[in-house]
């Protein structure tokens, strides 16, 4: 009878962590939508400045393979961010003919100010967690994005070619 109880009340804590990824989901494109709009640019678009302020400036071939979309819509999202001065392109110093494409000044300045009281708050949240937390949220982020990664993958290849 115990072990019945104990396996209820983990189904039970199973099912509560579903539903709050499926929230935090929601929440976090409902997020990246309001910070799109008030940059005054599409998802795709956003998504690529939180590549290239993430991880450092990117060649429009990477930018492409990384976002899923076509070298010619990387161009236009490309056009589009240049026109309001969020993005750059600029040679790469160590490669010849290389061009990577760069965050503006301009994109820091106005994303820094609205992302600030956020980083702040999560910071705090974190500080409530010990080390040994802190390592088992982690690694369970780690392998939850990495199954949503996976996911993403096998639904392109059912897909097939367009």
């Amino acid at each position: 009878m115990f072990d019945g109880q104990i396996s209820d009340s983990k189904a039970q804590l199973e099912a509560q962590v579903a539903n709050e990824l499926a929230a935090l989901q929601a929440a976090h494109d409902d997020s990246d939508r309001a910070l799109a709009d008030y940059l005054g640019i599409g998802r795709n678009d956003l998504r690529c400045l939180d590549v290239i302020m993430r991880e450092g400036p990117r060649s429009a071939g990477y930018l492409a393979t990384r976002l899923h979309l076509t070298p010619g819509s990387v161009t236009a999202l490309l056009g589009r961010l240049e026109a309001k001065d969020y993005a750059t392109r600029r040679p790469d110093p160590s490669h010849g003919k290389r061009i990577l494409v760069h965050p503006t000044a301009r994109i820091v300045e106005l994303i820094t100010p609205v992302l600030a009281a956020r980083i702040v708050r999560g910071r705090e949240r974190l500080a409530a967690y010990s080390e040994p937390e802190l390592i088992l949220i982690r690694d369970f982020l780690d392998r939850t994005r990495s199954s949503h990664e996976q996911f993403a993958v096998e639904i392109r290849a059912a897909l097939g070619p367009r």
